[in-house]
């Protein structure tokens, strides 16, 4: 009879250790589920709020795209800002820390509608910072740089503008006519005119550049008083 009293005893204690063990391991599972579940959640949560965050970033930027319209000025010519085009400005200025590839049509944007403006050292600016900003496209990087280029080409530093140029014109690079241009237009500033008929020349020539440069370059030939070969 004891050892019957001892055993229940027992069983009743390794019972109660089993419903304990259970009940922590159970309540351990749930924890997991529901931590697991609130980090699904969360995560739901946050694509849908980056998903509604990219429709308004991308809203902010075709509505600013199509208030900013510069069609109507000539290229090289400076026109005061409309209303529209401020308050375009305004918008695409708030985009200045979204994912960098809104970012950098956004400052592209901006630069074009200061430089339209008169405003060249405001240009230059987002210029040189999409130039310089590693997270951007590349293609979109060198043509800031071009442009950073070319809205000097009168009056900056030759060394400097060369130096920008040297990165943009080897074998293979998308904008290497219009940098060899712009590298033809220095020499032609600095007097080394037997270099810029060598440069235009050499446009002429190329198949793989479009075929407005290479009509621009033989225009400049003749002026240089010699003809295109």
């Amino acid at each position: 009879m004891a050892d019957d009293i001892f055993r229940e005893v027992d069983d009743d204690m390794r019972m109660e250790r089993l419903r304990l063990m259970a009940r922590r391991y159970v309540g351990a599972a749930v924890a997991v589920v529901v931590v697991a579940a609130s980090g699904v959640g969360a995560w739901q949560y946050h694509a849908w709020r980056g998903r509604q965050a990219e429709q308004a970033w991308g809203a902010t930027y075709f509505a600013a795209l199509r208030a900013a319209d510069t069609s109507h000025i000539a290229p090289g010519e400076t026109s005061a800002l409309t209303p529209q085009q401020k308050d375009a400005l305004a918008r695409l200025a708030t985009l200045d820390s979204v994912p960098s590839g809104l970012r950098t049509l956004s400052r592209m944007e901006r630069a074009v509608l200061l430089a339209s403006s008169g405003d060249r050292a405001g240009a230059l600016a987002l210029w040189s910072q999409v130039s310089d900003d590693s997270g951007a496209d590349p293609l979109l990087r060198s043509l800031a740089g071009l442009l950073w280029v070319q809205h000097q080409i009168d009056d900056g530093d030759p060394a400097v503008l060369r130096s920008r140029l040297a990165t943009l014109d080897g074998a293979g690079k998308p904008w290497r006519g219009l940098a060899e241009e712009c590298e033809a237009l220095l020499d032609i500033r600095q007097g080394r005119l037997a270099d810029a008929r060598r440069r235009l020349g050499q446009l002429t020539t190329q198949i793989d550049v479009p075929e407005g440069l290479r009509s621009r370059a033989g225009g400049m030939l003749q002026t240089l008083g010699a003809s295109p070969s």
